[in-house]
């Protein structure tokens, strides 16, 4: 199973993916989060400097190639759970809010990267999502609130054409958002588990 969890900067994502590797094994199931961009040399480029979009997106692109070679991919064929913390809808929403083509950035990624069986985007207001990163420290080149404001509306766009997408209201508590991610998780997996009976 491929989980990604989406949303802007500050929107609750690496604590909601440790929150639910968490409650899968405590089931009994291995899961693994895997953090976009990755630890590969493109991952780590692309944290460095600033690129005009269509550099971002090769980059982003390299770096998931090798996510998906060394990590995604062994990890689902173990029958093991896998949490995108970040994954190529992100690419969508925010080089697709630098002006790029959202269609030809989701063909680009799908072309070497698996779908995801469910997304959570985490829907949160870009001046909260600010407040929450400006607590935290430093924040990146990504985090200018009109651009985080043009990200999210194509977040929402995106989740109105796809189904794999559901919203979550990430302006909630840990534990609502929590709660509201597993009962989407549940009801994925018992419709899974009756069309296999």
């Amino acid at each position: 199973m491929l989980i990604a969890i989406e949303g802007i900067d500050g929107a609750g994502k690496t604590t909601l993916a440790k929150k639910l590797k968490k409650w899968f094994e405590d089931r009994g199931i291995k899961a693994t989060i895997v953090k976009e961009p990755g630890e590969s040399e493109w991952g780590k480029i692309v944290r460095e400097r600033n690129f005009s979009a269509e550099e971002e997106l090769e980059l982003f692109l390299k770096d998931r190639e090798v996510n998906v070679k060394e990590k995604i991919l062994p990890e689902i064929s173990k029958g093991n759970v896998v949490i995108m913390d970040r994954y190529y809808y992100s690419n969508i929403a925010y080089q697709g809010a630098k002006g790029l083509s959202i269609e030809e950035i989701k063909v680009k990624n799908e072309r070497i990267a698996p779908k995801p069986d469910i997304v959570l985007l985490l829907d949160c207001s870009p001046e909260k999502c600010v407040e929450r990163v400006k607590k935290r420290g430093k924040a990146s080149r990504f985090e200018k609130l009109d651009y985080l404001k043009k990200v999210r509306e194509l977040f929402l766009k995106i989740a109105s054409t796809d189904k794999r997408v559901r919203i979550i209201n990430a302006e909630k508590s840990e534990k609502e958002v929590f709660e509201s991610a597993i009962k989407i998780i549940e009801e994925f997996l018992s419709k899974r588990d009756s069309s296999l009976s």
